[in-house]
């Protein structure tokens, strides 16, 4: 009886001379389909974070793959805290995607191709982007907030934080599709207090850099507190879910033009505090005070109460206006 479907016609393997009858060819398994094409947002944020280590590793030289200077991490858009709480506030978002050495890109990229996969697959791109900056940010602005309390010259680099906003957003989904007993919520929590754990040793023992914990935490937190929003049962249509991607990537590129502006217009904008000092300081000994003045007022607008800056002011108007 036909059922209006056609019937494929059976694949034959060849006759072997004791059966002259061609036998079924055994079935083929279907190739698996490239990660390009099945996870498009994880490959496409990989992508982004390479390209921009490329252009880090152009501007330093070799030197940058055991640790990028100061100035790179700077110019490419680091979470400078001391410049972000004044006007640099697009790097809380830029410096997701700066690394400071082969070893943190390659850690950190290793990590987004196991979790990131899990996370598309499960939610969609629509809601997975927007996750991936918020994470970002909140890991950002809970380095800066540490390292205002700390008071220190913080510099803090890494797509830590939005992976950790990932991690965190599979843990509540392992809670909310399984339950509290869920493997894959026991493994993300796992997951969170290793590197948590982690960055307070390494922390400890090293006095410079280590592992940001502040913006591992507040990344992961926010990362959570999204996927407990999210609506269970909800299907993004593609028009929504392209939308809200190219939304995404719009607010990254604006954020990454504004770092480019300030990078390329203003020269101190690849210094720290002690560097802008040091420059203060060679244009007042040599004369130079419309350098001298400049380099003066990039120190006070970062550090207006520090106690170089009354100093370095003195020498100026000793210099410069007898």
């Amino acid at each position: 009886m036909s059922t209006g479907a056609p019937i494929p016609e059976p694949r034959l393997g060849p006759s072997t001379p004791g059966n002259p009858i061609p036998v079924r060819a055994p079935p083929e398994s279907a190739p698996e389909p490239p990660f390009v094409s099945t996870y498009p947002l994880t490959t496409a944020i990989i992508v982004v974070n390479v390209l921009v280590f490329i252009g880090q590793l152009w501007a330093s030289g070799a030197v940058g793959l055991a640790g990028m200077p100061s100035s790179v991490l700077l110019g490419f858009g680091g979470n400078y805290v001391n410049a972000t709480l004044v006007d640099r506030y697009e790097t809380l978002l830029t410096s997701c995607f700066v690394h400071g050495s082969a070893i943190h890109i390659g850690f950190n990229m290793i990590a987004l191709r196991q979790i990131g996969p899990f996370i598309e697959r499960s939610v969609g791109a629509a809601r997975m982007a927007p996750l991936y900056l918020i994470s970002g940010i909140a890991g950002s602005v809970g380095s800066t907030f540490f390292g205002w309390l700390s008071q220190g010259q913080r510099l803090s680099v890494g797509a830590s934080g939005a992976i950790c906003g990932l991690i965190g957003a599979a843990l509540v989904i392992g809670y909310r599709v399984e339950g509290p007993r869920s493997p894959l919520m026991r493994a993300m929590a796992r997951w969170l207090l290793t590197l948590f754990a982690l960055g307070l040793v390494v922390s400890f023992f090293a006095r410079r850099g280590g592992f940001d914990n502040a913006a591992h935490v507040a990344g992961s937190v926010a990362g959570a507190s999204v996927a407990a929003a999210w609506r269970r049962g909800v299907v993004v249509p593609r028009a929504t879910t392209i939308g809200v991607v190219v939304l995404c990537a719009c607010i990254i590129a604006g954020a990454g033009l504004r770092c480019a502006r300030f990078t390329l217009k203003d020269p101190f904008a690849t210094m720290m505090i002690d560097e802008r000092i040091a420059a203060a300081t060679r244009a007042i000994d040599y004369g130079n005070c419309p350098a001298a003045h400049d380099a003066l007022d990039s120190v006070a607008k970062l550090a207006p109460r520090a106690p170089e800056v009354e100093l370095l002011v003195r020498n100026y108007h000793h210099r410069c206006r007898p």
